[in-house]
């Protein structure tokens, strides 16, 4: 009934909008038939722009990036991984609209096995950013609605960042942030300047690709990075990576969603979406949804299990107060847990 009510507040007001934010798809060694994403279709109709991690490349290339080393492929430090094509129409299916390509697979199949994600993402008309075929392509935004999405690999190690082909003046790959840890002037000008240049003055959305898989709290590089995109002119730092939820926090009432987990993976466990409401580009409202991966198919959770899940959710959002304190930030479950549009 919620959820209902809110995709009519949505549709009322054309000052009014819902944006959803899911985490990594990993369709790698998924098959197709299973319709994986197919139960969030309900609650993906609830918002009215829908953004996700397109983790792993839709690709039938055959030629690996030479980038991981069979070292690293044996000791199961890197993985090269790819996902069946078809998996595009499950994606548009479930009603996505902007996907995040700046992470450590876009190019795990090289520049074919990345032009042809691409190629399905056009030909589904579904908007994209963070890898292209050359640094100025990667860097740029897509646009939906009012809704601006840029996107990067934010590694904290240049070394681990260069094994993942980065764009090129030149050459194709994905846009990254390569800061060394370090935020000083002039990284923050980079940020102020890739920031200014979205497509539109509305919503602008940071997808950012960093941390530490399996950890649920950031790390104080992820913190300060986040906090400067806000500075730098951000409205939301949305990331991913982790593959694990990791908390949220309002700084200068801006949301930074840390880590949103899996969308969808062969690894089962809780995962779960984000909900903002925004009037006139203003936030008004927050929710956490949370979601359950079984049997490589991911779906909503009982409602006897929701409870224990929104609490889980407010001790990871709570646990960065503690460990990263700042007079700028505040819980974002001070507003409380279910504040939405009355």
């Amino acid at each position: 009934m919620i959820l209902a009510a809110m995709a009519a507040v949505s549709m009322q007001s054309h000052n009014s909008l819902t944006l959803l934010f899911g985490g990594d798809i990993m369709l790698n060694q998924i098959p197709v038939e299973g319709k994986p994403l197919a139960a969030l279709k309900p609650v993906f109709a609830t918002a009215d722009v829908r953004l996700a991690n397109l983790e792993i490349p839709l690709t039938d290339a055959n030629t690996p990036t030479q980038g991981k080393s069979a070292a690293e492929l044996k000791a199961r430090t890197q993985f090269i991984l790819k996902a069946d094509p078809r998996h595009i129409d499950a994606i548009r299916g479930i009603g996505i609209q902007l996907v995040s390509l700046g992470n450590n697979h876009a190019m795990d199949y090289g520049p074919r096995g990345l032009s042809q994600m691409i190629g399905l993402l056009d030909k589904a008309a579904l908007q994209h950013s963070g890898a292209g075929a050359t640094l100025e392509i990667a860097k740029l935004g897509a646009n939906y609605s009012s809704v601006s999405l840029i996107s990067a690999l934010a590694f904290m190690g240049t070394r681990a960042i260069k094994k993942l082909t980065p764009a090129t003046p030149s050459s194709a790959g994905i846009h990254a942030l390569i800061f060394a840890g370090v935020l000083n002037k002039k990284n923050r000008e980079y940020l102020k300047s890739w920031i200014a240049a979205t497509p539109n003055d509305g919503i602008k959305v940071v997808a950012l690709h960093w941390g530490i898989e399996k950890q649920t709290i950031p790390t104080s590089y992820q913190v300060s990075l986040a906090r400067a995109c806000i500075d730098a002119g951000a409205d939301i730092v949305w990331g991913h990576h982790p593959h694990v939820l990791q908390g949220a926090e309002l700084y200068k009432g801006k949301p930074i969603l840390y880590s949103m987990g899996n969308l969808i993976s062969r690894k089962e466990g809780p995962t779960g979406l984000v909900r903002l409401y925004y009037v006139d580009e203003k936030l008004q409202g927050f929710r956490f949804l949370p979601l359950d991966i079984k049997a490589m198919r991911v779906s909503p959770v009982g409602e006897k299990f929701v409870k224990g899940r929104l609490e889980n959710f407010k001790k990871l959002s709570e646990a960065i107060q503690k460990r990263f304190p700042n007079k700028f930030s505040r819980p974002i479950y001070g507003w409380p847990l279910d504040v939405e549009r009355k």
